[in-house]
């Protein structure tokens, strides 16, 4: 009982909150068509009732993809890049604006995890304890020319939030899992969980230098 009492709650936030932005001026129309007809038409209560919230969630639904339409040409990503600069300008609004940008990112696989190249173990905060771990980059020590890995280690269960990490590529190991998996992972706790993973033993990084230049990437 308790998946489903938590996915009605859930639904029921969803609905509600996309009801309230459309109701007023649905309910506000109403009282226009009833003062301007001099009577009330009938079954308009009934109306009111049902089926005002349903057309007002339909309506934030239909408002909403013609925002996504506007903010996908050249005039709605300037107005939507000036919305955010002005955001990121007001105390307190920035930090929750950036945290919750990052964190939808991170879920729908865009800009957030773009440079997340394998998913990897590394042990962390002390030898025999292992941690999940992005692998992001691979660069070279100055001076001996060893393979080092950068490594970003999210916390849970906000996986948006975490620490950068140096450390030799060979005691980085590969786990084989995918992006998604990996942050359904963290933001669970652990709860949802692949089947498997390579632990005891280190699995080699597979990786090759770009054709273009001395840096190192990693081989997908």
């Amino acid at each position: 009982m308790i998946p489903l009492w938590v996915t009605w709650v859930i639904v029921s936030f969803v609905f509600n909150t996309m009801r309230s932005v459309s109701q007023p001026f649905i309910e506000h129309g109403i009282e226009w068509i009833v003062q301007s007809s001099g009577r009330q038409p009938k079954g308009i209560l009934a109306y009111v009732d049902w089926a005002a919230p349903v057309v007002a969630v339909l309506l934030t639904l239909f408002s909403l993809y013609l925002l996504g339409l506007f903010s996908a040409n050249v005039l709605g990503r300037r107005v939507v890049n000036l919305v955010e600069r002005l955001f990121e300008g007001l105390p307190l609004v920035k930090t929750i604006y950036g945290s919750t940008k990052r964190i939808i990112l991170t879920l729908a696989g865009g800009n957030g995890t773009q440079h997340f190249q394998k998913v990897v173990l590394v042990e962390f905060p002390r030898p025999g304890m292992k941690c999940i771990a992005f692998l992001t980059s691979v660069i070279k020590d100055t001076d001996t020319g060893r393979l080092l890995a950068t490594v970003f280690i999210s916390t849970t269960p906000n996986p948006t939030t975490g620490y950068m990490q140096i450390l030799p590529l060979e005691d980085v190991s590969e786990t084989g899992w995918t992006v998604e998996e990996a942050v359904k992972v963290l933001m669970s706790g652990g709860i949802l969980s692949p089947p498997k993973i390579p632990f005891d033993q280190v699995q080699a990084v597979q990786w090759e230098p770009p054709a273009d230049s001395d840096a190192t990437r990693v081989k997908t």
